[in-house]
């Protein structure tokens, strides 16, 4: 059964794009079939983020030209599919909501996860994406302008009956200056399931036009990717596999014995 997620805070800047091909590329290693959708139709960024600024078909055509939305379906060369926004200005124009979910909808059972890459704000865009999805991830960094902005996002996801996973903060520099893990849970009255520390390889990443899971696997940011991914999932996620240990190593760790 596909479950479709939505990355979502009224707040730009915080990561939202980042998370939503990292999570993506990150719940692949997990063996999941994944599809990220760029949801953000005034600025999207998935394409740019991965490379490819000029697409032949974008979800802006699926809408206005009568098209599949299957023919918007790109493979990433790490296994991660993605169905890119226009990034065109002759593209912006009246969306027709409606007709976007049914679409969205129709990406039902041929992926695990669909990930929406939600548009920052509270209007019509923002608020259309978070009722598509089965449960929402919240993104926020840990300093109270952005987290006010996640508790709109979170109020505004209840009151059309969306189920909240869980938030993610994003760019931890784990220092006196944040709010603390608690002080989050305690505005947001939401469990913080995963923490994305303020690393200079996901700019790296985004120089290169890859995911930081795969420029950089060992990094501190890849690590707390794949560690949402495994929170997401209810699974373990086992360190020593990353740091190239043997079978032996594996093993013991798996059996809680390492």
């Amino acid at each position: 059964m596909t479950k479709f997620v939505v990355i979502a805070s009224s707040k730009g800047g915080v990561g939202k794009t980042t998370t939503a091909i990292n999570l993506g590329t990150a719940l692949t290693l997990f063996g999941r079939d994944v599809i990220v959708v760029d949801c953000n139709l005034s600025t999207p960024n998935v394409s740019l983020y991965l490379g490819a600024p000029n697409i032949p078909i974008t979800l802006h055509d699926v809408l206005s030209k009568n098209k599949n939305i299957t023919d918007a379906l790109y493979m990433h060369s790490h296994g991660l599919k993605i169905i890119p926004a226009s990034t065109s200005i002759k593209d912006w124009g009246k969306i027709d909501y409606v007709l976007l979910e049914k679409l969205i909808k129709n990406l039902s059972g041929i992926a695990d996860y669909v990930i929406l890459d939600s548009a920052a704000g509270l209007n019509e865009e923002a608020i259309n994406a978070l009722k598509m999805g089965d449960e929402l991830l919240i993104v926020t960094t840990p300093d109270l302008p952005a987290v006010s902005d996640a508790l709109r996002t979170i109020k505004i996801a209840k009151s059309h009956n969306k189920m909240i996973k869980g938030v993610l903060l994003t760019r931890v520099f784990d220092d006196e200056l944040e709010l603390t893990i608690e002080d989050v849970e305690t505005i947001l009255e939401t469990k913080v399931i995963g923490i994305i520390p303020e690393d200079d390889s996901i700019r790296e990443s985004v120089k290169m036009k890859n995911p930081v899971t795969h420029t950089h696997p060992n990094a501190p940011s890849s690590m707390g990717y794949k560690h949402l991914a495994a929170e997401m999932l209810g699974e373990k996620f086992v360190e020593s596999v990353e740091k190239d240990d043997g079978m032996f190593d594996y093993m013991l760790k798996r059996l809680g014995l390492k």
